[in-house]
């Protein structure tokens, strides 16, 4: 009996391993900061975990670009996107994140948009404070 009970606890603490791993973040997510300018003027990117990313430039508010991602290597994100002000154009970038999970790259159509650095939440929110009392 003693035996049995020991089995059931753990095949429990097995499966909450399993289950706890599968929902671990992508290296993608979080907020990236442009290193450099770039032809689409993007100054940062911000990507959440459940799904979804914003692409912001500097001096709006508001997102230049909403998109949902996936996954498509433990690396690479691939973002499906929609302009804010053209919500009829559609496009398609990637975003290949290092292996340290701090730096970045972007892509559409396998041409380089720009590099990006991995920032701590605080520091963007701090940017956004800064741009606002600059307006």
């Amino acid at each position: 009996m003693i035996c049995a009970f020991n089995k059931s606890r753990l095949f429990i603490a097995l499966s909450l391993l399993i289950l706890l791993s599968a929902c671990s973040p992508h290296p993608g997510a979080g907020n990236w900061q442009a290193k450099d300018s770039n032809s689409l003027n993007i100054s940062r990117i911000h990507v959440v975990f459940e799904g979804t990313a914003d692409f912001f430039s500097n001096g709006r508010d508001d997102s230049i670009r909403r998109c949902f991602w996936a996954a498509t290597d433990k690396q690479v994100l691939q973002f499906q996107c929609v302009q804010s002000d053209h919500t009829e154009i559609k496009e398609t970038y990637d975003f290949y994140v290092s292996p340290t999970g701090q730096e970045a790259e972007l892509k559409r159509d396998g041409r380089l948009i720009g590099h990006f650095n991995k920032q701590a939440y605080e520091s963007v929110d701090n940017e956004h404070k800064k741009n606002m009392e600059q307006q």
